[in-house]
């Protein structure tokens, strides 16, 4: 993590209430860009440019120096996502992923990069869903403790069909946008429908 990100994660961590307002120029900081850009994994799936990490880095500085451009004067537009589906227990269909393009990829880790700090500190500790060197092995661990030292009486599990095809995105937004970035990246409506396999 770099030394003002570091700072960020810091100040969240000692003030949780602490609204900080000037983050968007960290997400179009060509140097966090650029770090972001040697993070991706060059082997995962394309998006619908079919564009490759080798492939966006044969001009690698022209295209983050446009990236970067493009976010500070708020031209850039996200492409729409490639929908694939993969095995799932109980689904004839499958579960559906949005696979997005490599670009795209770059600006994603950098936004999640400079909110992560900011909200990890709100979540319980007994969270453990997509959270930084947290896994379902270290959760499952902690639930087989929890039931045989301490007094359980019932265990529930629950799934919220499609939860992420319905949860309110627009709260989501609200609660980045107080930190100045939930307006500047919002995703535009798709260009192609889904069943093209292309989604918003």
């Amino acid at each position: 993590m770099s030394p003002n990100l570091d700072r960020i994660s810091v100040k969240a961590r000692a003030h949780p209430d602490l609204v900080l307002t000037s983050l968007y120029h960290h997400i179009a900081d060509i140097e966090h860009l650029r770090t972001c850009f040697r993070l991706l994994q060059g082997n995962k799936a394309v998006g619908v440019d079919e564009v490759t990490k080798a492939m966006y880095a044969e001009d690698l500085e022209a295209n983050l120096q446009d990236l970067s451009a493009r976010l500070k004067r708020m031209g850039y537009r996200p492409q729409p996502k490639r929908r694939v589906y993969i095995p799932k227990p109980g689904s004839e269909k499958g579960r559906p992923l949005g696979m997005s393009s490599f670009e795209d990829k770059i600006v994603e880790l950098a936004t999640k990069r400079v909110l992560e700090p900011l909200f990890e500190p709100l979540f319980e500790d007994c969270s453990y869903g997509y959270r930084p060197k947290r896994s379902p092995h270290q959760c499952l661990d902690t639930l087989g403790r929890t039931i045989q030292q301490k007094r359980v009486h019932h265990l529930v599990e629950a799934d919220i069909r499609g939860f992420f095809d319905a949860v309110n995105h627009e709260v989501v937004y609200l609660d980045a946008a107080d930190n100045s970035i939930g307006p500047r990246i919002r995703y535009n409506p798709p260009v192609s429908p889904p069943s093209e396999g292309v989604v918003p």
